[in-house]
């Protein structure tokens, strides 16, 4: 079995600063870090990579990403790809799609793609169903859990647990080849041993450029959507209130000035013993109907 761990080179939100002369973020004090839910995604393909199994992990990004490449093959992986070119200006999910299905045609079809369902800087969460898009594959999002016996494995199906609105669950079924796009915070990634760390330190990452995948930069090209206006949400319709008809006419007077508002209407016990003013209560609420009357 082969499976494919779709990995995002971020920011780490401990080191954003504001450049006080600027007003801009201070480019040269930022750290990045790998995506928290591509950390949980990682971890998870190598639980459930068979003994003949495979973990192939893919980035796009500039040579900075080797190092969390690395990282990802001290951790457990079996290879990694880069894919970058000077011609990619951008890495907006449409693109990093495009460039992605691309990489994973290019190193042979897995059978499973594993995604961080949402990443920290952008946050759209789009990727998963545009790479599913793109291959034609089946696509399961805000994965919670998922599971596959052995029995399972040789039919090729798995059972997965995604997340609904209010906190509701959805248990399904899905057929390989399919991609999963995973919550943040499931599993922790394991910890690479030092030896690991230091024996991928100086590991060469593949990259794929443009040519290798058997695309051009007009691939990449789309026309830009222009806004041409913003229109505020129209207003509910408020409610009218209309009195009566059976009332008299000072009645239904009365009621439009006072918009329908019925005065509380109370009874103040000052007199009388706890006993009696106890039993007058008792009374009250059952001549509302907050108790059943004694027969």
């Amino acid at each position: 079995m082969r499976i494919a761990v779709c990995l995002k080179y971020v920011p780490d939100p401990g080191t954003i600063e504001v450049d006080p002369l600027t007003g801009l973020i201070a480019a040269d004090r930022l750290l990045y870090m790998l995506n928290p839910a591509d950390e949980s995604a990682l971890e998870l393909a190598l639980r459930l990579r068979p003994p003949q199994g495979t973990v192939t992990v893919f980035n796009v990004g500039p040579v900075e990403a080797d190092r969390l490449l690395q990282e990802a093959l001290a951790a457990g992986a079996d290879a990694a790809v880069r894919v970058w070119d000077s011609a990619i200006s951008s890495t907006k999910p449409m693109i990093t799609t495009i460039l992605l299905a691309a990489a994973l045609r290019a190193a042979e079809l897995p059978d499973l793609v594993l995604c961080g369902g949402h990443s920290v800087d952008r946050g759209s969460g789009t990727v998963p169903a545009l790479l599913a898009e793109h291959l034609g594959w089946p696509v399961v999002t805000e994965v919670t859990q998922f599971e596959m016996q052995p029995d399972e494995l040789q039919s090729g199906r798995m059972r997965v647990q995604r997340r609904l609105a209010r906190g509701a669950r959805a248990e399904s079924e899905v057929t390989l080849p399919a991609i999963l796009g995973l919550e943040t915070g499931l599993v922790h990634l394991r910890q690479a041993s030092l030896p690991s760390l230091m024996r991928v330190k100086h590991t060469p990452i593949p990259l794929y450029g443009l040519e290798e995948l058997g695309l051009s930069p007009q691939d990449l090209h789309f026309p830009a959507m222009t806004l041409h206006e913003v229109m505020p949400p129209r207003p509910r319709a408020r409610v009218m209130f209309t009195p009566d008809c059976h009332r008299s006419a000072p009645e239904r007077v009365a009621q439009i000035l006072s918009a329908g508002v019925a005065g509380k209407a109370g009874q103040i016990l000052d007199s009388g013993t706890p006993e009696q003013q106890a039993d007058a209560i008792i009374d009250f609420l059952r001549q509302h109907g907050f108790l059943e009357k004694s027969p």
